[in-house]
This record gives structure tokens, C-alpha cells and sequence, in this order.
């Protein structure tokens, strides 16, 4: 069985996390799929007709030698359309980025009280939590997010005397890693905003270059991971019109072209789903360095292990 409550070092950051989903990852991933599956197939029915459409006109564009502005033409005409669907878009990405922060911070802190859960638990448990969800969004667009630019900026502008890049690489990490953690005390206690983000950064502290150090490398994973995936269809669309490049005067071939136009659909619409699915594996991490953290001060493994005993989750 897995234990929450661990003390841990960076390999076991990483490591626990995959022996996590190794153990509960069917069950994670069915619930998750259950709850937000229906807002993600929406927001991938739209972003694959949207980039039809707009992917119709450009390479219509290149079939006939740009002699007519038919990109221009479709945006013209489908104006209302486009505007329309990026607000619902952005919408839809809002809620589902939200569901999906929230998520894996609810599925743990059922898993913390070592009993079987269902899908509906862990709906009553999110909108249980809703509230505090939205406030604490709310108050990292004032508060949180402009330190965020503030130190961005810093970095960037640091980045022409050269020491700006690793400062960069070490700060949007340990940024991610504080905000997460903050996130998860504050969901999971009764802590205010201001008191959550102040325990998140003092958790961090002791072990700081441990919780950095393995931010950093599940993000590699997860982008290689996508990386991979993604390049499939990418490559295949590519291949499809590589031999035409061979004779420029050729006539170009609708049903390459439509082929490459289907391929380049299919890379946007998995890098979208790909995104929200293997982020679980960063938020996860989070969680499990969070309860790490809070055994350095709180000693829970000996209550852990006795309520481990005698449970399952399928």
C-alpha cells in the first residue's frame, strides 16, 4: 500500500510518484476522465473544427500559389465564429484547468483518510471546495501572478549578462513548486490564503533544492513523453508532402496536402489532451512532496502505517 506520510528525499519524490500510479493510476485516471472527460471532449470537438477551418484556408492559400487571399477570405466571413469560439474556449480551459488543480489535491486527501472512495466522493468532495478554489484563483490574479511577471522580468532582463539563465531555470520551477503547496495547505486545512503561502514557501525551505530538483525533472519527463507522442503524426504529415519539395514547378496535391492538414489537426488537438492528462503527474508529485513535507513537522508515518492496514482501492 502506498503511504502519503514519508519522509523523502529528491529520487523518492520522483520515484513515489510513479509507484503511486503504478498502484492507483487505473483508479485515478478512470475518475478523472469521469469528471472532467466531458468539458475536455468538448474543448477538443471545437479546437479540431476551429483548426479545420482555419487550416482549409491556408493551404488552400498554397494550392493555388496565394493568387487569392482564401485565409483572408474564411476569417473575413467566419469572423463571429472565431471570436465566439475563443471565448468559449477560453472558458472551457478555465474550468478544466481548474477541475484539474483541484483534483488530484481532493483525491489525495481522501486517499490521506486510507478508505475506499467512489467517483461521487470525490465530486462532493470538490464541490465541497469549490469556494475556496475560486478564492484562492482570484486572489493569486492580484497578488500572486504579478510577482510572478515582476520576477520574470527580472530574470529575462538578467538573461544578457548571462546569469539570468539559470536563475531562470531555478526560479519559474521553484515558483511552480511554492504555488503548488500553497495550493495543496489551503484545500487541505483551514489556513487562510496569506497563512497558506507563507507555509508553503516555509515547507519548502529545508529541502528546497530537493522539491526543485524533482519539479524540474518530471517536467522533462512529461515533455519528452509528449514530445514523442506528438511527433508521430507530425512527422507522418511532414513525410506526406516531402516529395513534392523535390520539383517546385509541380502541381501541388490536394490529397497530400488535406492529409498534412488532418496530421497538423491531430498534433494540436494531443498536445491539448496530452497536456491536461500528464500535468496529473506534476500535480501528483506536488502532493506527495507536500505530504512529505508535512511529516517533517508533524510525524504521522506511525498513525499512517496502522491505518494502512487491511485497505485496498480498485
Amino acid at each position: 500500500m502506498f503511504q502519503l506520510f514519508k519522509r523523502r528525499n529528491f529520487s523518492e519524490f520522483v520515484g513515489d510518484t510513479f509507484t503511486f500510479f503504478n498502484l492507483y493510476g487505473k483508479h485515478y485516471f478512470k475518475n478523472y476522465l469521469i469528471i472532467n472527460g466531458g468539458l475536455l471532449l468538448i474543448l477538443l470537438v471545437l479546437v479540431y473544427f476551429v483548426s479545420q477551418i482555419f487550416f482549409e484556408g491556408f493551404f488552400s492559400n498554397i494550392s493555388t500559389g496565394f493568387s487569392d487571399n482564401q485565409l483572408d477570405a474564411i476569417i473575413n466571413n467566419n469572423i463571429g465564429l472565431f471570436i465566439g469560439s475563443g471565448a468559449f474556449a477560453m472558458i472551457l480551459i478555465l474550468l478544466i484547468s481548474l477541475l484539474s488543480y483541484t483534483y488530484p489535491v481532493v483525491y489525495l486527501n481522501l486517499s490521506e483518510k486510507n478508505t475506499a472512495f467512489s467517483t461521487g466522493d470525490i465530486v462532493n468532495a470538490i464541490k465541497a471546495k469549490t469556494g475556496k478554489v475560486i478564492t484562492f484563483f482570484l486572489a493569486s490574479l492580484v497578488i500572486v501572478f504579478p510577482l510572478l511577471a515582476i520576477g520574470l522580468a527580472l530574470c529575462f532582463a538578467l538573461i544578457f549578462i548571462i546569469i539570468g539563465i539559470p536563475i531562470i531555470m531555478i526560479f519559474i520551477p521553484a515558483f511552480i513548486s511554492w504555488y503548488s503547496l500553497s495550493f495543496y495547505d489551503y484545500l487541505s486545512t483551514d489556513n487562510g490564503y496569506f497563512e497558506s503561502l507563507g507555509r508553503g514557501w516555509k515547507m519548502m525551505q529545508p529541502k528546497i533544492w530537493h522539491v526543485v530538483g524533482s519539479t524540474i525533472i518530471m517536467y522533462i519527463i512529461i515533455q519528452v513523453a509528449m514530445g514523442i507522442i506528438t511527433m508521430i503524426p507530425y512527422v507522418m504529415g511532414v513525410a506526406s508532402i516531402f516529395t513534392d519539395l523535390d520539383n517546385p514547378n509541380a502541381v501541388p496535391n490536394p490529397e497530400k496536402f488535406s492529409f498534412f492538414m488532418m496530421m497538423m489537426v491531430l498534433v494540436m488537438v494531443l498536445s491539448i489532451l496530452l497536456n491536461f492528462i500528464f500535468q496529473n503527474l506534476l500535480l501528483v508529485n506536488h502532493g506527495i512532496v507536500y505530504y512529505s513535507l508535512r511529516e517533517e513537522s508533524e510525524n504521522n508515518t506511525p498513525k499512517s502505517e496502522i491505518d494502512l492496514i487491511g485497505t485496498d482501492r480498485e
